[in-house]
């Protein structure tokens, strides 16, 4: 039987321990940042001190033949890492070169010692993005489960930290007669400085004053600094006076929200969201629109100043955050998104998209990936003619059927369900599937870098 370890960040811990419950005889580590109480939920929950690594224990220390060799083995550059990472690139360079080497080099050594063949995890912080590597180094399998919202309530397991690489078994059951129309009610106004968010801004702010913390931390300065200038910005910004839908012919421009995973770290050189408005502006033909939205989970996220910049741009318009993005995508030319699943509804809706990473619905006819500003002309030319092929529509969502699983991996705190047994159980056979496959395999031995 495999031994597998789990990351853990945030309420992510709780999601991952209780599927690691269900997980049988196989022997299960721990991957942690550091934070005292998230160890603490695990150890309070059975979990040895034995099996966790605490990687704020590793001391840091720059060694460039170790960030040569995490570089080698990595998908993406040590920069691209530091860089992706929204609190580490606040460090300095020599802190940021020390922690990648410290976390490299004691969860490879964590992975040798305990043998562990397959690690679970998150491609969100640098220590996760790290992990993959030394896992490559040491011949291990680096899977990230992940929701996919189309088949709805389902995840799938992907390779690596980008959304391309999706692991088929050959085992999972097709599921017939899936919805995969998105809604197109409006979204509800949230309230950034409601009971709820204040008293968990509280509860943060003390266990960072009174606990050790970790960097995926924010410090108490930042945590109150960051709360109270969302709130400001999103004050001063004025949606309420941004158009409720776009006229006439457009192509929509949903942003996402940032700093995120899906921007910082799957979008790379494109996470520069109001860079890409202003080159995809450019790009737009003449009596076409470019209709910007704010993603409504995101207020607050970016200045006043950003949506003035976007309001600038002569064939460019702000959109309510609070507007239905099913109608908007129904009505628009083209969709266009660093990685977003609106391409994704688009897609499964008949209009054209452009996406600017690798992702795994770009094998739909109408998703066209785009590498570089200078061709995203003729990726719109092609996404605003693109046909709807609905045959090869339905045999994509037949096959992320049938490699997909039924169940939520979502942290703790934005499904609390995750925790109740019956989802625990179905997730953790999900796991246990992908587990008995990778075991089948043979593993890829880590290849020294003079034979590679």
């Amino acid at each position: 039987m495999a031994n597998v370890a789990f990351t853990g960040n945030h309420s992510r811990t709780v999601t991952f321990h209780a599927v690691s419950q269900h997980l049988g005889a196989t022997g299960v580590f721990w991957i942690m940042p550091g934070a005292e109480f998230r160890i603490k939920y695990l150890t309070d929950h059975g979990v040895k001190k034995a099996d966790i690594l605490d990687l704020s224990l590793a001391a840091p220390e720059t060694d460039m033949n170790a960030l040569s060799e995490l570089e080698y083995f990595s998908d993406v550059s040590v920069s691209y890492i530091i860089s992706s990472d929204r609190l580490l690139r606040r460090k300095s360079r020599d802190y940021a070169y020390g922690y990648l080497c410290a976390v490299y080099n004691a969860v490879k050594k964590f992975i040798t010692v305990n043998q562990i063949d397959i690690i679970f995890s998150e491609a969100t912080w640098a220590f996760e993005l790290v992990t993959c590597a030394a896992a490559r180094a040491c011949g291990a399998e680096f899977l990230v489960p992940h929701t996919v919202r189309y088949p709805k309530d389902r995840f799938v397991f992907f390779r690596g930290i980008f959304q391309k690489d999706i692991v088929d078994t050959g085992r999972n059951a097709s599921v017939t007669g899936m919805p995969f129309m998105p809604a197109g009610a409006d979204v509800s106004r949230p309230e950034l400085l409601s009971g709820r968010n204040v008293s968990g801004l509280f509860r943060h702010v003390f266990r960072c004053i009174s606990e050790k913390y970790d960097d995926t931390s924010h410090t108490p300065f930042q945590l109150v600094r960051d709360r109270v200038g969302r709130f400001l910005n999103a004050s001063l910004t004025g949606f309420g006076g941004f158009s409720g839908r776009p006229s006439g012919k457009y192509v929509y421009f949903p942003l996402h929200c940032q700093p995120e995973a899906s921007v910082d770290v799957l979008g790379g050189f494109h996470a520069d969201q109001l860079s890409l408005i202003r080159a995809v502006s450019k790009s737009m033909p003449c009596g076409t629109t470019l209709a910007v939205k704010e993603h409504p989970k995101g207020l607050g996220m970016r200045r006043p100043s950003f949506f003035r910049e976007v309001g600038r741009l002569p064939n460019t318009v702000n959109i309510s955050p609070f507007a239905g993005s099913a109608e908007i995508i129904k009505g628009a030319e083209a969709v266009v998104s660093v990685s977003g699943t609106a391409c994704y509804e688009a897609a499964l809706m008949g209009v054209g998209s452009v996406v600017f990473s690798d992702v795994f619905f770009a094998e739909l006819s109408s998703v066209f990936r785009c590498h570089g500003y200078e061709d995203i002309s003729d990726c719109l030319g092609s996404a605003m003619s693109a046909e709807n092929d609905r045959q090869s529509m339905v045999r994509f969502l037949e096959k992320m059927s049938a490699c997909s699983y039924g169940g939520s991996v979502e942290p703790y705190d934005i499904d609390n369900d995750v925790i109740k047994e019956e989802n625990a159980r179905a997730a953790a056979q999900a796991f246990m599937d992908v587990i008995d496959y990778s075991s089948s395999r043979p593993l890829a031995a880590a290849a020294s870098i003079s034979s590679r």
